[in-house]
């Protein structure tokens, strides 16, 4: 008899929930639980997801009996498979990455779920660390086995940011075929939320689209509702394994150390000029300081990183 042919569908969403009960969440939860049912994922992450019982009804809806969480984080992953072991990464100002790591038959699958801060401005110093942090994270954990990373990285996919990331882990985005955009928005006019696979010249997926867009009608969308995705894996998915050194990396860290040198620069700026405004000068030299002591903290990460990455120098051979 033929074995089934592999394939693995997941989903990822920002549920916005509740750090406490309030009216109103348990008839969205209802909401959003139908759609996970309806869509009948293999595995789901969920970011804003702050209680257990919350991740709990969603992973019922899915028929997963297993699930993984960071309630301090508020991140979860569900699934119908096995779930041999999992960890997370506060990535700072409230952003970060759990891992899953599913028992998918012959080889393991890391499935992960990140939030990032949202805001305007992308490039900023405290979102460029979380970005790198977030792929020292997937590198370190995933050295051998193939992952897909679902999130809410917070910028939209056409800033560098998520360019950047991508180059860090030589990764493809799975809303992204022949250069075109396919997912469609998933917050505002934007698609903040990504699927991202170890890259390969052909694309190991025969779906992925903008996910739990009817959970309200035109007329009663709020205005930054949250979208989601969901992905349709094939069999060559499981072979994809991380590159060793991406390719885009060194250039992607030298651009990280550029972005936070300037910060670094401005901060000592406005530690400088802090002491001559009164009354408010303390508290400005304080925060410029605390600033500029992470800025450097970070730089050092970042620099430690791209040594890490430089092949050992081979000596001269001698004439």
């Amino acid at each position: 008899m033929k074995a089934a042919a592999f394939s693995l569908v997941v989903l990822t969403l920002n549920v916005a929930g509740p750090r406490r009960l309030h009216q109103g969440w348990e008839t969205r939860r209802e909401a959003i639980a139908a759609r996970v049912k309806e869509a009948a994922p293999d595995a789901a992450a969920f970011q804003d997801i702050w209680r257990a019982e919350d991740l709990d009804a969603l992973a019922h809806a899915g028929g997963h009996g297993r699930s993984a969480a960071d309630p301090a984080l508020g991140l979860g992953v569900t699934s119908r498979l096995p779930i041999e072991s999992s960890d997370s990464r506060d990535l700072g100002a409230g952003a970060g990455v759990l891992r899953a790591r599913l028992d998918a038959g012959k080889s393991p699958i890391d499935v992960y779920s990140a939030r990032l801060e949202p805001g305007e401005a992308p490039m900023g110093p405290r979102r460029l660390g979380q970005l790198f942090r977030l792929a020292e994270f997937v590198r370190s954990r995933s050295s051998s086995n193939s992952f897909v990373l679902l999130g809410d990285l917070g910028v939209a996919a056409d800033e560098r940011a998520p360019e950047l990331l991508l180059d860090l882990l030589e990764a493809r985005d799975l809303c992204v075929s022949h250069g075109d955009e396919v997912c469609g928005r998933t917050l505002g006019e934007r698609r903040v939320d990504y699927a991202l696979i170890p890259y390969s010249s052909r694309t190991p997926t025969e779906y992925a689209r903008a996910a739990f867009t009817d959970l309200f009608t035109d007329d009663e969308e709020p205005a930054e509702s949250h979208f989601g995705l969901r992905v349709r894996l094939d069999s060559r998915f499981p072979a994809l394994k991380p590159a060793a050194a991406p390719q885009g990396r060194d250039e992607a860290l030298a651009a990280i150390l550029d972005a936070l040198e300037t910060a670094r620069q401005d901060a000592e700026r406005r530690s400088a000029n802090a002491g001559w405004i009164p009354f408010l000068g303390a508290r400005r030299y304080a925060a410029a300081e605390d600033e500029l002591a992470e800025l450097i903290a970070l730089e050092e990460e970042v620099r430690s990183a791209r040594l890490r990455g430089v092949p050992p120098a081979v000596p001269a051979t001698p004439d």
